[in-house]
């Protein structure tokens, strides 16, 4: 049957697909508004643009969270300035849909994976060629003539398939390489995870015009760490201090223009108290354990520092200090996913007296120590650092600082060296009848200065201590120390410029002649 007229049905079809796309969710774009980064996470605050609607309407709003978020932190807020709330929020697990950017590099991926699977096609045809040339080494040959022709053609045809199999064996290990680079920028771009969150918001009530709903939620696979630098001046009394970030984020999405705020600590959420365990004191029932092999292996890594594009930065980030952790504000900021960035927090100049502190004992070495004095205190987190003195890079270790004092290293120094030289080392008998036991050590330390500088010198030298009240020690110095505790003697030297000075030391001992002394390392 023909319809006489069908442009006058259209009507009633816009009206039952309008009715249709009323019913229907809506998938709001979302917009990301601010970010916490924490040092393995972040908070991610959104919104969205919710449209108005009559106290008995009910519509669901839908919003797609990153693979990485935590679907249990979502937290929704109703618009302000209506009566519109939220009835339930459900969440379920759906594909991913990528963005051009993730689009494109899994269509590379797609490709190079299909090239590698062409290549190790075109191995398994080679090595069957290979397989059969080889077969004819035992084919039989009525002349000798027939024998050169065939033995030609074997090596001939064997060098061609192996110089061919040697450049596709090369080719696809490029090959490999390039399909890892590129699924670490993929994984480093949007997460391992082929899924993300759906999240259905069932709203209810009246809404105002332009009214946009609220949520935030806790984000894996992002986060900040800490870069530092110290370039110490000794000449100029000061430590000029650096203090860099570098941050990433693996959404699939590009942050653009969010407010970026940087926590010093890893935020703890709990929603139950932990239950308490029963208190049981009862005797200890002995158990007897086989040896075990325990690791003694600790291989400490360090981070190297990524040379990594500066951003630009709109405004000088601001510190927050909270109960338990600092919270730095970076203003507006765009992060794009799967590439670190380096932004700067603050630069200042720290006021220091230097001295070389040596102990002699162990090493000959000085080493430059800054003690470091600040007006306010302050609280810098762990993090790579970076040492230099006078602009040469002295090596990186870990640097934190909490408080306003704080004693800084920057390594040694081959002008100042400070030597120990046992100058005499004797034993013997005392007392009446010989009844005691005697050892005596004396010691000649030479701090010597072969810089152009005077310098302030601090030697450290180890204190023996008795474990029994029958072992009587005395000690002699010249000159006497400043200070002295219960493990250390110290001399605090002024050392000038292409000098240097003599410190006399020793320790007498008297114990039991019939007593056994472990005498120590140093002896």
């Amino acid at each position: 049957m023909l319809l006489s007229n069908p442009l006058k049905f259209l009507p009633a079809v816009w009206a039952a697909a309008l009715a249709l796309l009323m019913i229907l969710p809506r998938i709001s774009p979302a917009e990301v508004k601010e970010v916490t980064l924490f040092p393995n996470s972040a908070k991610v605050q959104e919104t969205i643009k919710v449209n108005s609607a009559s106290d008995s309407e009910k519509h669901p709003v839908i919003i797609i969270l990153p693979s990485q978020a935590d679907p249990e932190s979502l937290i929704v807020s109703p618009p302000a300035g209506g009566r519109q709330k939220i009835d339930d929020v459900r969440i379920k697990s759906i594909e991913r849909v990528d963005e051009n950017k993730i689009a494109q590099l899994r269509a590379q991926l797609k490709k190079l994976q299909h090239d590698k699977q062409d290549m190790q096609s075109r191995q398994k045809a080679l090595e069957v060629q290979l397989q059969f040339w080889q077969a004819q080494t035992k084919a039989k040959t009525k002349t000798v003539v027939d024998a050169d022709n065939l033995s030609s053609a074997i090596g001939r045809n064997s060098r061609k398939i192996y110089a061919e199999k040697f450049n596709m064996e090369n080719e696809l290990e490029t090959i490999n390489k390039q399909i890892k680079d590129l699924q670490d920028t993929l994984n480093q771009a949007a997460g391992k995870s082929e899924k993300v969150w759906e999240a259905t918001i069932l709203l209810s009530g009246m809404a105002p015009n332009h009214a946009e709903l609220s949520y935030s939620y806790t984000l894996d696979g992002c986060g900040w760490q800490p870069l530092y630098r110290l370039e110490a001046s000794p000449s100029e009394k000061s430590i000029l201090f650096s203090w860099h970030a570098e941050i990433w984020q693996s959404t699939g999405k590009d942050w653009k223009l969010v407010h970026l705020q940087l926590a010093t600590l890893q935020p703890h959420q709990a929603i139950l108290p932990p239950d308490l365990p029963q208190w049981i004191i009862k005797p200890r029932t002995e158990i007897v354990y086989k040896s075990m092999r325990r690791d003694k292996s600790a291989p400490a890594v360090m981070n190297e520092m990524v040379d990594t594009p500066s951003m630009v930065a709109l405004a000088a980030p601001v510190e927050t200090e909270n109960t338990t952790y600092s919270l730095w504000s970076l203003g507006r900021k765009n992060v794009p996913a799967g590439h670190r960035q380096r932004v700067k927090i603050k630069e200042e100049v720290w006021p220091a007296q230097f001295l070389y502190l040596a102990r002699p004992s162990q090493s000959p070495q000085a080493f430059v120590l800054a003690q470091l004095k600040l007006a306010t205190p302050v609280e810098i987190p762990t993090g790579q650092a970076a040492f230099m003195i006078d602009g040469a890079m002295v090596g990186k270790r870990n640097f934190a600082l909490a408080g306003s004092e704080a004693e800084i290293f920057f390594g040694t120094s081959p002008l100042v060296t400070v030597s120990s030289v046992t100058t005499a080392e004797k034993s013997g008998t005392t007392s009446y009848l010989q009844s005691r036991q005697t050892r005596q050590w004396q010691w000649r330390i030479e701090a010597k200065n072969a810089g152009k500088n005077p310098i302030t010198l601090r030697i450290e030298e180890p204190i023996p201590q008795a474990r029994d009240e029958r072992i009587k020690l005395t000690f002699h110095h010249q000159p006497k120390p400043e200070e002295k505790d219960s493990a250390r003697f110290v001399w605090t030297l002024d050392l000038p410029a292409m000098q240097n000075k003599l410190i006399e030391t020793g320790v007498r001992l008297e114990a039991p002649k019939d007593m056994n002394l472990d005498f120590g390392w140093r002896h």
